[in-house]
């Protein structure tokens, strides 16, 4: 009865031990990305600052973020108090094509593929900076985040900023990698 009891215990502390280590990996996986995406903020805030927006209507210079929650809101946190050219910027949820024409960036985290490229192909990019994470940079994207050797850096392809009407100052271009 005694090792029984002991067993038991043995057992549920090995469970309770295997929770919170699970626990503890999760943790660090979303604090992984949490992390991730606070320095992709820095990145597409320091964009705002290279590119020029000719046609820039409205109070607020828009930066949508599609398909990903833990982006959007960790972007939204760093960057929606913030200002680039005189003008707020304010973070939306991008849910349809046609909301990356309402955005001066168009931020598209790492998802499906094919719904990015469907969403490519059916949106109006002009005057939008398509920025996206893995090497999206010939399939449409102007800026795309990579890593390399353990370092987040950006391709980023001048001819594609041009064609939508956006012009990037040389500094920006030199910071990434040229297409």
């Amino acid at each position: 009865m005694e090792t029984q009891v002991i067993n038991n215990f043995k057992v549920k502390f090995l469970v309770m031990v295997a929770i919170i280590m699970a626990f503890v990996g999760l943790s660090g996986a979303f604090s992984q990305a949490s992390n991730l995406y606070k320095i992709q903020s820095l990145f597409l805030y320091n964009f705002t600052k290279h590119v020029k927006w000719e046609n820039s209507e409205g109070s607020a210079l828009t930066i949508g973020i599609y398909g990903n929650p833990n982006a959007f809101s960790e972007i939204k946190a760093s960057l929606e108090k913030k200002m680039a050219w005189g003008k707020n910027i304010k973070i939306i949820e991008i849910v349809s094509p046609a909301d990356m024409s309402k955005c001066h960036i168009a931020y598209m985290p790492q998802s499906n593929k094919k719904k990015i490229m469907d969403f490519i192909g059916s949106s109006d990019l002009s005057n939008t900076l398509l920025v996206t994470e893995g090497d999206l940079i010939n399939d449409g994207a102007a800026i795309s985040f990579i890593f390399e050797k353990s370092r987040m850096r950006f391709k980023i392809s001048k001819t594609k900023i041009e064609q939508v009407g956006l012009k990037v100052s040389s500094s920006l271009i030199s910071m990434g990698i040229p297409v």
